[in-house]
């Protein structure tokens, strides 16, 4: 039955071709359906134990999200032009899209001390008549507010940061995209009229945003400079245009399928799984240079073109089906993680793998004997070089097969300088207004993060009882004291300062009230004084049983961020009462913990993806001694480039990680190619060495090509503007060229070697 397919898929190509055309036009009706997900929550763990906590705390405190105005100018912000352009910001703040309140230096409110020596609420006085005198004391106050200087001013006063707070009635894609565009026009306009403030924006639709752009751009760029270059490199390899543009189309048509099916399946895509489809691309080019390789080869022995590409798909059939299968588990392996970037990924280019095998024998063999073919092909360009390989191991098999070993264990020992660490904004174009202000909130403001808690009494009007708030302002003054703390916010701060205010600002009065009815009474205040000022986050729930707590703090690691909240979890078990709770409320422990959670999850796809390929090498190759073996070519290219990037980076992150999970699915389509040509040689009779000399004539020019293009294809994304897919071209394109030169110079003498030995082995047992 195998050898009755390849010589139906060569009789019925024309049917064969049309259907696919006519299936393939379907599929690809779906294509403008395509949705993007470019939102953080992404790239977060869906399975980390602490998500309920978060949601439960953001059903409770429904706080209106914002996007930031970041003001700077020379010496610093207390300048005419500058306090005019947020000024005209606080003006104009309406024309972002879904607006509803703004706040900045210029409706900042003075304490009741300062207020009364200036006589003034606010700030900033009336700019129309701010004197250089008067300006100086704005500085010399603005200066002296610690809460000031740790939340929205820098502590040298040469950046300020304004909120716009929006409320979308539907917060899709679309209308984050329609926001941050809004911001950005409103942006460019506050640049063009005050040319000497410096103004940006940030905000997590400026992120949907830069995402969106990054994404469009490699579409622009990175796509065709890959189809191009690897058009160019297959007319090179094969001799042929003709073949290479037959080549170039089964990709082509692979892509609108995958992308297709993607879209019907109504799956979106993210900032991870939107390269899937280039990965796809050098897959379907691999598939289908494996068939065109050998059908030059069986022409150039003066075959016809049918009975040549007949041969081929005989050759091929098994291999690509095995690699297709091995491929496909490495990338679905994926599933095992959580987060949708990472398992999105792995959907779509499975998706996309099974399209190219299906596509390589309906498609193309119509495809290429159509193809009007006056002379025979000349020999494939890379024949020499795959010759003087075979040489090289026949004469020196010995030093190879050591130096591998050499190479294998001295890089497996360096895999633990290999620390893990998640930097999420490696997604984050480096040109952006969002990286430059995130490493300006670091330097400068120190609240680029914020850990925020919820502490819940478990009763209605629970917040108002004195023995809960003691509680809780034992554990805000406690946060105070901690080195990790740049502020600390909470509702006891508030009632703290009304109670102040309410005995003539008498510093014995800043404490807690201890009266119920009068908590009632300042809580009461409070919600009047946020129904006026919308800017204002909530700082208790609906059946007022519990209060949120944020908690600022700024360059931190997050194995720092881990272990502050560890020491923050265990001084509130042995502090707060237990009839009260304490829960995570909001994304930055999900990210902190994304590395644990993440790699745990994908050394679980791994483990599971590595026993099926094993289970499928066996079986796709009927043999328990190849089956094993072939794990060796296939399992040590990601320890020997993961362990030179613990000798020269030592940074891994989880999306880091998918790469060594989804490697062995990625190159074991080389080792299966150069196995299955061996092991037919053995079955035909010939020795180990005309085996070797057979799988490198077959297989090698072709596994060749692949990783040529497959390599191309992934350092492409060097170019990308983002960290993260610049590593992604930095670990995938040297696995893919050393799995290349262990299958060629490794793989033949441990065949060799111990086929050798089985031989010496076994003669005595027959003799």
């Amino acid at each position: 039955m195998t050898n009755d397919l390849p010589d139906l898929l060569v009789r019925k190509r024309l049917w064969l071709s049309a259907l696919t055309i006519v299936v393939g036009i379907f599929i690809g009706l779906g294509i403008p359906q395509t949705e993007m997900d470019n939102s953080t929550n992404a790239i977060l763990a869906q399975n980390d134990p602490y998500k309920p906590e978060i949601d439960q705390a953001k059903l409770d405190f429904p706080s209106s999200p914002s996007i930031f105005f970041a003001f700077e100018s020379d010496p610093d912000v207390f300048t005419v032009d500058t306090l005019a352009a947020i000024e005209s910001l606080n003006e104009r703040y309406m024309e972002v899209d879904s607006a509803i309140a703004v706040g900045s230096l210029l409706n900042y409110p003075l304490n009741d001390a300062d207020s009364a020596e200036q006589g003034r609420r606010y700030l900033i006085p009336e700019l129309r008549s701010l004197t250089d005198d008067a300006l100086a004391v704005v500085r010399r106050i603005a200066l002296a507010d610690e809460d000031l200087t740790k939340r929205i001013l820098s502590r040298d006063g040469s950046m300020t940061l304004a909120t716009v707070k929006y409320k979308l009635e539907d917060d899709t894609q679309a209308a984050n995209l329609a926001l941050a565009e809004s911001a950005i026009r409103l942006r460019d306009s506050l640049r063009e009229n005050f040319p000497k403030v410096r103004v940006y924006v940030t905000g997590e639709p400026l992120f949907m945003l830069d995402s969106h752009l990054a994404a469009e751009r490699d579409n622009r760029v990175l796509f065709p400079l890959v189809t191009i270059i690897g058009v160019l490199l297959l007319w090179f390899c094969l001799k042929s245009l003709t073949a290479s543009i037959c080549l170039f189309v089964l990709t082509a048509a692979t892509l609108v399928m995958t992308l297709g099916t993607h879209a019907w399946l109504g799956i979106a895509l993210n900032q991870i799984s939107r390269l899937g489809p280039l990965v796809v691309f050098v897959i379907a080019l691999a598939d289908g240079i494996h068939v065109v390789s050998v059908y030059a080869q069986e022409l150039n022995k003066g075959l016809s073109k049918t009975a040549a590409m007949a041969q081929s798909l005989k050759i091929n059939l098994r291999p690509v089906s095995l690699a297709t299968v091995t491929t496909t588990m490495g990338f679905l392996s994926l599933n095992y993680c959580s987060s949708p970037a990472i398992y999105g990924f792995g959907n779509i280019i499975a998706i996309g793998v099974i399209w190219a095998f299906v596509l390589t024998f309906t498609l193309l063999p119509g495809l290429i004997l159509l193809l009007p073919m006056d002379k025979v092909p000349k020999p494939l360009a890379v024949g020499g070089f795959i010759g003087w390989i075979t040489r090289l191991v026949e004469a020196r098999h010995s030093k190879l097969y050591w130096g591998g070993w050499v190479l294998i264990i001295g890089t497996l020992a360096l895999l633990p300088l290999n620390k893990l660490d998640f930097n999420q904004y490696a997604f984050v174009d480096e040109g952006s207004d969002l990286h430059y202000v995130i490493k300006a909130l670091r330097e400068r403001i120190g609240n680029d993060q914020a850990l925020a808690y919820v502490i819940r009494s478990n009763e209605y009007y629970g917040i108002t009882k004195p023995e809960f708030l003691q509680d809780v302002n034992g554990f805000t003054e406690w946060l105070e004291t901690q080195p990790e703390a740049s502020f600390v916010a909470t509702y006891t701060d508030y009632l703290r300062a009304r109670n102040k205010a309410d005995h003539d600002d008498d510093e014995a009065w800043d404490r807690l009230p201890t009266d119920q009815l009068t908590i009632i009474d300042y809580l009461v205040g409070y919600q009047l004084v946020q129904e006026i000022e919308p800017s204002l986050q909530p700082m208790f729930n609906t059946d007022y049983s519990g209060v949120r707590l944020v908690v600022g703090t700024s360059n931190l690691s997050n194995n720092e961020i881990l272990a502050f909240a560890q020491r923050i979890d265990e001084w509130a078990a042995a502090n707060v009462s237990p009839e009260f709770q304490i829960t995570r409320g909001d994304n930055t422990i999900l990210r902190a913990r994304v590395q644990s959670v993440l790699s745990s999850e994908l050394m679980q796809g791994f483990a599971m993806s590595f026993l099926l390929i094993t289970l499928t090498m066996l079986v796709g190759l009927r043999s328990v001694r190849y089956g094993l073996l072939s794990l060796l070519p296939n399992l040590f290219p990601a320890t020997i480039v993961f362990g030179f990037w613990g000798l020269f980076v030592g940074e891994l992150s989880p999306y880091n990680l998918m790469l060594f999970s989804i490697s062995i699915g990625l190159v074991v389509d080389d080792s299966v190619h150069v196995l299955s040509k061996y092991i037919a040689a053995k079955q035909q009779g010939q020795s180990v060495q005309e085996s070797i000399r057979y799988s490198m004539d077959k297989a090698g020019s072709a596994i060749t090509i692949t990783t040529a293009s497959l390599a191309l294809g992934t350092f492409m994304l060097l170019f990308s503007n983002t960290e993260i897919f610049q590593n992604v071209a930095l670990l995938i394109t040297p696995i893919i060229v050393v799995a290349l030169f262990l299958d060629l110079l490794f793989l033949p003498p441990l065949l060799m070697r111990f086929d050798r030995w089985m031989e010496k082995y076994a003669r005595p047992v027959h003799g």
